[in-house]
């Protein structure tokens, strides 16, 4: 059995985020990266397919999946948004398309 010439197809992208203000509140995260897309990229973009995989458990950071095509465009919206008083405030720390490859960032 020898290994394939061809690489696996990227189902999904992985993006670990630092939170400020801290929060452990998945829907607040996904408001968050729903806001900055509509605010980035318009009503239609709100809607792109993510989840929120992993949160610490101190709220500081957390792990979000989405399709390969739009990865590049949360990323963009969250480092361009503009978030009001209190409003959460998403950083990327490192993305991958291979989620094990995040696991020394976010590991105690």
């Amino acid at each position: 059995m020898g290994h394939s010439p061809f690489p696996l197809p990227q189902t999904y992208h992985y993006i670990l985020f630092s939170l400020s203000p801290p929060t452990t509140d998945p829907l607040r995260i996904r408001k968050s990266i729903q806001d900055a897309l509509s605010q980035s990229f318009g009503l239609t973009s709100a809607s792109t397919y993510l989840d929120i995989l992993w949160i610490a458990d101190d709220g500081n950071q957390s792990v979000v999946r989405t399709g390969p095509a739009d990865a590049t465009r949360v990323m963009a919206a969250a480092a361009a948004a503009s978030p009001g008083a209190g409003a959460l405030r998403l950083s990327t720390t490192q993305d991958s398309p291979f989620l094990p490859s995040l696991i020394p960032a976010f590991s105690p």
